[in-house]
């Protein structure tokens, strides 16, 4: 294999090692062996991040152009090894709590993020699906990883079967694309419908098969068959927005994000919502011409029905990973507002909001990883009825998280918003804004239940019998990571912010 192709895929290579070796160690170490697989897997994972350091731009395209190595996957990788290194540590008392298998864990946590990191550096629509199935089988089992509790199991078949049906359309779509166009490269997409290059040297081999499609760079792209291609774009938004949790397409969530193992869950809502964006960007915004193709009327369509029907519903919820996971359909709402702006303004946009989510969400599901004590019981509101008295640190952090994903200045989550809906003003959405405004206000009062019953209720009976336990010392290093991390990003967003309206402005020029 030539060295510059190695260096492509060199961060997925590491990853795949580590999640054998963390295999190899669960079955032959008797002893400690779950401190050793949680260690070669943080091992791993902080290897393959700084292997990224090989992979800085400008690196020449791979394996027959099918992997880009750019700013925009070199951010979703960071992201996406430094979700998985707070999950691992996050992990370790719960998987000891509910003796669970920690090899298996992390082993498959390894293998759904090499899927999502080449679901983020993919040009090809293949191996964007391939990247998205090795990510999504391993997710599968993640859900239902609690083999003894039948919601878990619940939640794992209903995943199952809906991700498949989802992912059928997803198929279908490329497969019509390949029909429309005779390409599955991005790149190769893109100047066709642009028109001006000839689609036989627009990095494809489809050799004769691409003839009749020469009158179409003549033409300006307009000869492309209309129906077809429309149709595909149709069969791949409802694949995407169905991995991104976005209305109508979202009934599997709640039930999904409930029943399965809270570390789970924090993981579904935080790296696998990023990977499934990061793909939807690179399909859309990159390949799709939007002045030919009206994709954005789907977004806008999808992103209001999202925060309505994400927002309303957590309105009722009592079971906080529920109204979690009712809030994760709410936020893919804003975030497609900003897309929907089909600019590098929103595209950046959107990766800063992924990034102040992931923080603010996954800290607020490692709280409540701990709090659910064995078997998960203690996940209704309710039973945080004077947590502010009982655990200061845990009822603190969690104020934080809540905070900003209301969206409280001084927060990512006020920022995220703040510049989401800015892009969609700058591209003349106002209603758009507008109705995302109106979302955020609603929001707030669920998020703020849970604020009063932390501070201002008196704990029922059985809650106040119930010790709250020390909280691990990884656990306080993954609150401390989340909370330090959610308040840096309100006052200093310029670093994160400038590094995605870079990789923004590079994605389209390619």
């Amino acid at each position: 294999m030539p060295t510059n192709e190695l260096i492509t895929v060199l961060p997925e290579a590491i990853l795949t090692a580590a999640a054998t070796a963390v295999m190899l160690l669960a079955a032959f170490l008797k002893r400690t062996r779950e401190t050793w697989c949680a260690a070669t897997a943080l091992l791993g994972l902080a290897a393959a991040m700084v292997s990224l350091v090989w992979q800085l731009p400008p690196q020449e395209p791979a394996f027959n152009d099918m992997i880009r190595v750019d700013a925009f996957s070199i951010f979703f990788h960071l992201l996406f090894l430094a979700t998985a290194g707070l999950i691992v540590l996050s992990a370790a008392s719960y998987l000891r709590q509910e003796r669970l298998p920690a090899g298996e864990f992390y082993a498959l946590l390894l293998f759904a993020t090499v899927g999502m990191g080449l679901m983020a550096s993919s040009n090809d629509l293949v191996l964007s699906f391939i990247g998205l199935e090795i990510s999504s089988l391993s997710s599968y089992v993640l859900a239902g990883f609690r083999r003894d509790a039948a919601t878990s199991s619940e939640s794992a078949l209903k995943y199952f079967l809906l991700g498949s049906f989802a992912t059928a359309f997803l198929l279908y779509g490329i497969a019509l694309t390949y029909g429309a166009l005779g390409t599955t490269r991005l790149t190769a997409i893109q100047a066709i419908l642009r028109g001006g290059v000839n689609p036989v040297t627009a990095g494809n081999s489809a050799g004769n098969a691409l003839a009749i499609l020469e009158p179409v760079a003549a033409q300006g792209g307009r000869a492309v068959p209309a129906a077809l291609l429309a149709l595909a774009i149709g069969l791949l938004f409802v694949g995407l927005a169905f991995k991104i949790s976005a209305a109508p397409f979202q009934v599997w969530t709640p039930d999904v994000y409930q029943g399965a193992p809270t570390p789970v869950t924090a993981f579904l809502s935080t790296g696998s919502k990023a990977a499934a964006f990061a793909l939807f960007l690179r399909i859309f915004f990159v390949a799709l011409d939007s002045e030919i193709y009206p994709w954005p009327a789907l977004l806008w369509v999808s992103g209001v029905l999202s925060m309505f029907v994400g927002n309303l519903a957590a309105l009722w919820q009592t079971n906080l990973k529920r109204l979690l996971a009712y809030s994760s359909i709410a936020h893919a709402g804003y975030m497609l507002a900003a897309f929907t702006a089909n600019s590098a303004d929103g595209v950046a946009a959107v990766m800063f909001y992924l990034v102040a989510y992931t923080l603010m969400n996954l800290g607020a599901f490692v709280v409540i990883t701990h709090l659910g004590s064995q078997g998960e019981r203690y996940v209704e509101i309710s039973d945080y009825n004077g947590l502010g008295y009982r655990s200061p640190l845990l009822a603190g952090c969690l104020s934080i998280f809540l905070l900003s994903l209301i969206g409280i200045p001084l927060t990512a989550g006020f920022l995220g918003k703040f510049y989401a809906f800015r892009a969609a003003v700058q591209a003349d959405l106002i209603g758009l804004a507008v109705l995302g405004v109106l979302n955020s206000a609603i929001a707030s009062y669920y998020y703020l239940r849970i604020l009063v019953a932390m501070y201002m209720t008196a704990p029922d009976e059985g809650v106040r019998e119930m010790p709250v336990e020390p909280v691990p010392r990884a656990l306080r290093w993954v609150l401390g990571v989340c909370a330090a991390g959610t308040l840096l990003l309100g006052v200093l967003p310029q670093p994160v912010l400038n590094f995605a309206v870079r990789a923004a402005q590079l994605l389209r020029g390619q």
